[in-house]
């Protein structure tokens, strides 16, 4: 997918983040930061993409970061430009879980803050650091034999949900936190379209991780209704948004910005799930 430039992946040490590093990795990649809350988790992970590295000079990093304090997102940009320069491709994977499902009044007021502070906050923190360092990034072209195909200073990709189009019963929490990742998402694709930057949004349903693992053991009576309610009869694998999240970050969606792209296996086709 013409990935030759640096990637760094918030959330990446787990999940829907460590397999898109991982696949940044396989991609031919210069170099690939996981930054995760976990630094061990990132540290294995940064372990296993440097093992599966198609650039034979790919660079991998592990660091640590809470990305819902300010400080910590811009001191691991601070660190990333310093160490490796350029950005090319900027991923926020980091998430929250939920762990009550209630009807709204009832909804645990410390739980919904803290989702915020993880889904929301965190988006902003990595979105605005990323955009100001990508604006001032040499203009470069997309794809060298195809100069019509325009240029690029970087790309973004945000995780949002198929709940950032619907609502979903005593997710009021989450909800709320993946409508505002859309928002943010294509008012940051509008604000630096301009500046040669691409930010876009994947938009999935329920993905075979440990996160909706412990999802479904929090919340009573979660698992048996996930699968039936995905025409396509599983949910997704992990590297199935992986292949969404760096299609979205090459020059091959070098015409796509501000894009839901939707990964649900026809779950929002019908409007009785």
């Amino acid at each position: 997918m013409d990935i030759t430039g640096n990637a760094v992946v918030f959330g990446g040490g787990g999940g829907i983040g460590r397999s898109t590093a991982l696949l940044f990795s396989q991609s031919g990649a210069s170099a690939v930061v996981i930054a995760d809350l976990n630094l061990e988790a990132a540290e294995s992970a940064a372990a296993e993409a440097k093992r599966v590295a198609t650039n034979p000079n790919c660079r991998v990093e592990a660091l640590r970061v809470d990305v819902a304090v300010q400080d910590s997102v811009d001191s691991v940009f601070q660190h990333v430009t310093t160490s490796i320069g350029r950005i090319d491709y900027c991923i926020n994977c980091a998430g929250f879980p939920v762990k009550t499902a209630r009807p709204t009044a009832d909804a645990d007021v410390d739980e919904f803050f803290r989702v915020q502070d993880i889904n929301l906050r965190g988006t902003f923190f990595v979105v605005r650091a990323a955009c100001a360092i990508m604006r001032s990034q040499k203009l470069i072209p997309n794809l060298a034999a195809f100069p019509e195909r325009g240029s690029t200073r970087g790309a973004i990709v945000t995780l949002g949900s198929v709940l950032s189009f619907g609502a979903s019963p005593y997710l009021v929490q989450y909800t709320t936190s993946k409508h505002a990742v859309l928002g943010l998402t294509k008012t940051a694709a509008l604000d630096h379209v301009k500046d040669g930057i691409r930010v876009n949004c994947v938009c999935s349903t329920w993905v075979d991780t440990n996160m909706t693992k412990q999802v479904c053991e929090d919340v009573p009576g979660l698992e048996a209704i996930l699968v039936p309610s995905v025409p396509m009869g599983r949910i997704a694998k992990a590297e199935e948004i992986a292949d969404a999240i760096v299609f979205l970050s090459s020059p091959r969606a070098s015409f796509v910005t501000g894009c839901p792209f939707i990964i649900d296996g026809g779950t929002s086709l019908s409007s009785n799930r």
